[in-house]
């Protein structure tokens, strides 16, 4: 790309990089649903026995829409604030829609393959690398001055920290799978607390910053 896309000199080259990643985001939620499915036919008593084995791969499904979701929320809040779209960014971009397109593959590899430590290993990887390029969409913005107006270091730093948290606890799993099995999902299922914790102290943070307004004078 040999000039960035403008928001507002160029509006429908920007809107068609925001509608293929809405549409990226959109269709792997979507496969992640009807990759759940029971087959037909089945006794009563099957059918018990296969809506009790579904339990954990619907687990495993809310923490892959949880992750997805929270990466598409973050993508249109920085694209959100987004001036300019220049080439690092797209390619940053293309790789964060290839690893949310890769999601599926990996939840259904757990459905099948549940017993397989290597299907831990690679759901792993994928939703790492989402996280992981959500942090590289951050600092590339703001180090390139794509922004529409300038962002406070606390909000940025903040940001950044939930997206390496993600990577981080997804990264540690890997060599954790080998051992934990199918108890692995336990150290995915700690992220989810863990990036509230974030969240609130950033948030009583912001609070012991703000400044005091003066109290009107006695009349």
């Amino acid at each position: 790309m040999n000039r960035p896309i403008d928001r507002d000199e160029d509006p429908l080259e920007f809107a068609r990089v925001l509608n293929l990643s809405d549409a990226i985001f959109g269709v792997a939620m979507t496969l992640l649903v009807i990759s759940i499915v029971i087959p037909p036919g089945l006794s009563s008593r099957e059918f018990t026995a296969a809506v009790v084995e579904l339990i954990p791969r619907l687990s495993i499904m809310a923490l892959s829409i949880a992750v997805a979701a929270a990466a598409w929320s973050d993508h249109r809040h920085l694209f959100g604030m987004v001036q300019k779209i220049d080439g690092g960014l797209l390619v940053r971009n293309i790789v964060l829609l290839g690893f949310v397109a890769l999601i599926p593959l990996p939840h259904q590899l757990l459905g099948t393959y549940a017993n397989e430590p290597l299907s831990y290993v690679l759901y792993a990887l994928v939703l790492g690398g989402v996280n992981a390029t959500q942090v590289l969409l951050e600092v590339h913005v703001r180090r390139r001055g794509l922004l529409r107006e300038a962002v406070l270091e606390p909000a940025s730093r903040l940001e950044a920290a939930r997206g390496l948290l993600g990577a981080a606890g997804f990264g540690i799993s890997i060599p954790l799978a080998f051992v934990l099995g199918s108890w692995t999902p336990l150290v995915w299922l700690a992220i989810l607390p863990l990036d509230r914790v974030l969240v609130r102290r950033a948030s009583r943070g912001r609070r012991r910053r703000a400044p005091v307004e003066p109290s009107p004078p006695d009349g």
